[in-house]
């Protein structure tokens, strides 16, 4: 008999050894993990072992409903089948806890970013994420000013915490196996608010990388400031993401 194909692309963890790692990476007795993309609960039961409470949040109502009976903690796990990216994820975790979350996931290739995004803006309640995904997002996450995979994701990273590579788990990991390799992320969120504006300007700056910033930036600022600014010239690559919020501050401040 043939075995069941995934439904939505997923390739699922079935290594025992990275499986153990990414547990690892969670807080010993975590007060409240949040787990995207359970699939077959492998991660789930390691997660339920060193958390009192595990919600995890599954959109293939098969695996849903499987979930509970391959976990040997069921009591520890609540199942919320639904799409991730509609969840109330703030609500979801304050209605649960008064601390803030760990997030936890083997997140699918085709909407890492959106996730990402997702829960970097629920920083007043995820204090850590934990991810599995491509080797290549992965990059850009952890990527500095002057590689070829630094951009506004590697600045956003860097506006929310500091991420981590912290190894890289070949795709013989998986069943099915992707085409591509993944690693797994860890990054203790800063709860501090974000300044309005600087998410759109930072969007602005890395809109074209290979233009220089008074271009990429002339429907924002007047050119006047523009030209004068001694980070105009430059593109958003060359710049650290101080040098970048240095320069959204002299700019700001000459519309004032």
């Amino acid at each position: 008999m043939l075995a069941k194909r995934p439904k939505l692309g997923q390739h699922f963890l079935v290594d025992d050894d990275i499986l153990n790692r990414i547990a690892a990476a969670v807080p010993e007795n975590c007060g409240l993990a949040i787990e995207i993309g359970p699939g077959r609960g492998a991660l789930t039961q390691r997660l339920s072992a060193r958390s009192r409470q595990v919600v995890a949040i599954e959109l293939d109502a098969e695996l849903a409903a499987a979930l509970p009976g391959r976990c040997g903690r069921s009591e520890r796990l609540e199942v919320i089948r639904g799409d991730v990216l509609r969840v109330d994820l703030p609500g979801l975790i304050r209605t649960r806890t008064a601390q803030r979350a760990v997030v936890v996931g083997n997140l699918p290739y085709y909407i890492t970013s959106p996730i990402l995004r997702k829960v970097w803006a629920a920083r007043d309640v995820c204090g850590q994420c934990v991810f599995l995904l491509q080797e290549e997002v992965a990059d850009r996450i952890v990527a500095g000013p002057g590689s070829r995979d630094y951009g506004y994701l590697s600045c956003l990273a860097r506006l929310c915490g500091v991420p981590q590579k912290l190894f890289i788990v070949p795709p013989d990991a998986f069943r099915p196996q992707p085409k591509v390799s993944s690693a797994v992320i860890s990054m203790s969120i800063d709860s501090a608010p974000l300044a309005d504006g600087l998410l759109d300007f930072l969007g602005d700056c890395f809109r074209a990388p290979r233009k220089m910033l008074r271009n990429n930036l002339c429907g924002r600022f007047a050119a006047e400031a523009l030209a004068a600014d001694p980070c105009g010239g430059l593109r958003a690559q060359q710049l650290s993401l101080e040098e970048l919020t240095a320069m959204w501050r002299r700019l700001s401040a000459r519309q004032e």
